[in-house]
């Protein structure tokens, strides 16, 4: 039976191998204010998580992001898996990749109230079956998972580790975790604030330096449009090349809309690879009519935040103006 807020882990008890020093107030304040600095900083983080690992005695500590589509299905959209502090980035990947679409632990989690401490054994059912095959031998094999809610919809997951030499769960160790939750909540979801807010402007300084454009869609990670920009007279007009359908970029040609839908998807970020920029020439529109997109990149981790993703221009060598239907 999955656990209520507040309650303790059915797991069988084991004397822990230290004490914690997890609930002490120098140790939680010092890792509270790592967590802020956190919240700014890329390289604040791989501290800030050795500091949790280390006063909880655990092995590892990840944050993942989850968005659920409007018809139920998940995407795994950011990961920050961490064993004090080192970056535990091929397993991050092969869960990403391998595991997480069969991680029944994941949605079991999201039915309950936010902020619930689960042990994964009560996220499993009877026969444990939630746990991807090797995952928790490689992370540890003694779990808790919580959700928090990030910005825009978005469900932070955070988990932590413990092996089975260091001993079972203490109440300490679930009152300082769940005196934790709340100051990492805040830090993600300042981080995904910034990402969002870095990643417009820049997006924006890319349509300004755009020469000639006669048209800039704003793309969000899925490809889906967030802003237009009418630059010039007639992006409006009737009988344009460019249009959006559906909330994504569309174009009149068969031929072209493949294309383009191609050029879109190598723009976005993706679990496992780099987004790379591209451009098509339009049968449709026009001698020297093309589609550029390019990834909006920041100089920071995002934690997934629902953000501009790619940029899309619609350019016509020395034309004035095209007609575009948005």
């Amino acid at each position: 039976m999955a656990n209520i807020p507040g309650s303790i882990p059915s797991r069988p008890s084991r004397p822990a191998t230290t004490p914690s020093a997890f609930g002490h107030d120098q140790r939680f304040e010092r890792i509270v204010g790592a967590l802020h600095e956190a919240a700014l900083d890329d390289a604040a983080w791989p501290p800030a998580a050795a500091l949790i690992d280390a006063a909880g005695a655990m092995h590892s500590n990840h944050v993942f992001v989850v968005e659920q589509r409007s018809g139920g299905a998940l995407e795994y959209v950011f990961g920050s898996w961490r064993s004090h502090g080192a970056a535990l980035t091929a397993l991050e990947r092969q869960y990403a990749e391998r595991h997480f679409r069969v991680d029944a632990r994941v949605p079991r989690l999201l039915r309950m109230p936010a902020g619930s401490l689960v042990h994964t054994t009560d996220l499993g059912g009877r026969d444990n079956d939630a746990t991807p095959p090797g995952v928790a031998e490689q992370v540890g094999a003694d779990q808790l998972m919580t959700r928090l809610a990030g910005l825009d919809g978005l469900h932070i997951i955070w988990t932590v580790s413990r092996r089975p030499d260091q001993g079972a769960w203490r109440r300490v160790h679930l009152d300082a975790l769940r005196r934790l939750l709340p100051h990492l909540r805040g830090a993600v979801r300042a981080r995904q604030a910034l990402a969002k807010a870095e990643a417009h402007a820049a997006a924006l300084r890319m349509l300004v330096e755009s020469a000639p454009a006669a048209a800039g869609l704003l793309l969000d990670r899925r490809g889906q449009v967030v802003e237009r920009s009418e630059r010039q007279r007639g992006l409006l007009a009737d009988g344009g090349v460019l249009a959006v359908r559906d909330g994504a970029p569309s174009v009149s040609s068969g031929a072209d809309s493949a294309a383009l839908a191609r050029l879109v998807a190598a723009a976005l970020p993706q679990p496992g690879r780099s987004p790379a920029p591209g451009a098509i020439a339009l049968t449709d529109g026009g001698a020297g009519t093309r589609i550029r997109v390019r990834p909006v990149l920041i100089p920071k981790e995002d934690f997934g935040a629902r953000r501009v993703a790619a940029l899309l221009t619609l350019e016509h060598a020395g034309a004035t103006s095209l007609g575009t239907r948005v």
